[in-house]
């Protein structure tokens, strides 16, 4: 799933919830519920860990990146939500767990843990979806999220 999705879901909660510490935790566990859904990425991520300069997978990353600031940025300026410490809390945890597996694959020690549940959570669902395809689901996703 891409971090924009994460991150927005992460805001949103922090949004409806108002308590730092319980919008993190929603979020840090959305993030593992959103990633049961399959989401196109399954050859990319092989195809990165075993050549760390494919580009495409980089791409996606820089892409991310990008399309998450500006997002997030939107949300803010167009006051889908507003700036508090309980949504920039609820980011941090929509994000957190894929920072924590980042780590984990440039160290292959931190977060051990946190990197073989994620690997199961986005293996629970044993289908694969077309790169494509989900970008557009998650695209819809994301229209759904701040129509409102």
């Amino acid at each position: 799933m891409l971090l924009s999705v994460h991150a927005t879901i992460g805001a949103v909660i922090g949004e409806r919830v108002h308590y730092s510490l319980f919008a993190f935790i929603l979020a840090f566990l959305s993030h593992f519920i959103l990633d049961i859904i399959p989401h196109g990425d399954k050859s990319l991520i092989r195809a990165y860990r075993n050549d760390f300069k494919n580009r495409a997978m980089l791409y996606l990353i820089i892409f991310d990146l990008f399309s998450t600031i500006i997002l997030l940025g939107l949300m803010f300026y167009f006051h889908k939500i507003t700036y508090s410490p309980s949504v920039m809390w609820g980011i941090i945890g929509g994000i957190l767990p894929d920072i924590m597996v980042a780590i984990h694959e440039i160290t292959h020690k931190q977060f051990h843990r946190t990197h073989k549940a994620h690997d199961w959570v986005h293996e629970k669902l044993n289908w694969s979806l077309p790169l494509n395809l989900s970008l557009i689901y998650q695209m819809i996703i994301l229209y759904l999220l701040l129509r409102h």
